[in-house]
């Protein structure tokens, strides 16, 4: 997986490292362990065990998916699910060529009702959406996607805010295009980023969908109108 580069700012905390801290905070302080919290990662990182978590959430199609990471804590879930051609580490790079890197990458979590994102102060805000519904809520920091956590790295050409069917109702969806660079010797690639929540029953669905190559903004279209929460 890609670290950020080293700047002198502090990057603000993403989604999944703010899950991440959370969860080994509880577990040290309950247990005690550091070994809980490392078998605590390792059972996160299964692939099986992350498309597990996943589908249990939501219906999707993503081609020759694989899971990333996937975990439950307490009332949440949280999985993601990416194409298998995502890069998802610099090492990779080496072997392929950068410029024709592609895929998808769907981050999906089931959060309780009650649960405030303090992360969303964080997220790119929307221009102006008087006509949207107050319910936009991105569970999204600056960002682009799990494997590429610098928000420096996605350059956002167009944003805008879609009302979209999902989860079995209308909500707004915002969505981001631009360029990502994967490596310093590579030329940016096209890159889209979509950010969707809905309430379902005592919880609400969050999903972030982020799409790299030549096809990102329909592979993107495509896997959001294929999602069928459960």
């Amino acid at each position: 997986m890609i670290e950020p580069t080293e700047s002198s700012s502090v990057p603000a905390v993403t989604v999944w490292e703010g899950i991440a801290i959370a969860a080994g905070s509880v577990l040290l302080v309950a247990m005690g362990s550091a070994g809980l919290v490392y078998k605590f990662f390792v059972n996160a990182a299964n692939p099986q065990r992350a498309t597990l978590i996943a589908k249990s959430l939501m219906d999707y199609n993503i081609p020759d998916a694989e899971g990333v990471f996937g975990a439950n804590l307490g009332g949440a879930k949280v999985a993601i699910i990416s194409s298998r051609s995502f890069p998802k580490d610099a090492a990779v790079l080496d072997g392929i060529n950068p410029a024709a890197a592609k895929g998808v990458e769907l981050f999906v979590a089931r959060l309780p009702l009650d649960v405030e994102t303090t992360l969303a102060q964080n997220a790119t805000q929307p221009p102006s959406t008087s006509n949207i519904s107050p319910s936009y809520d991105p569970f999204s920091a600056s960002d682009f996607s799990f494997s590429y956590r610098s928000g420096e790295e996605f350059i956002v050409n167009q944003e805008r805010i879609e009302e979209k069917m999902f989860c079995q109702q209308k909500v707004p969806v915002r969505i981001q295009e631009g360029n990502l660079t994967l490596s310093s010797q590579a030329p940016r690639l096209p890159a889209v980023k979509y950010d969707a929540s809905a309430p379902v029953g005592n919880s609400k669905r969050q999903v972030t969908i982020t799409a790299i190559g030549p096809t990102a903004k329909q592979d993107a279209a495509i896997v959001f109108n294929s999602l069928n929460c459960k």
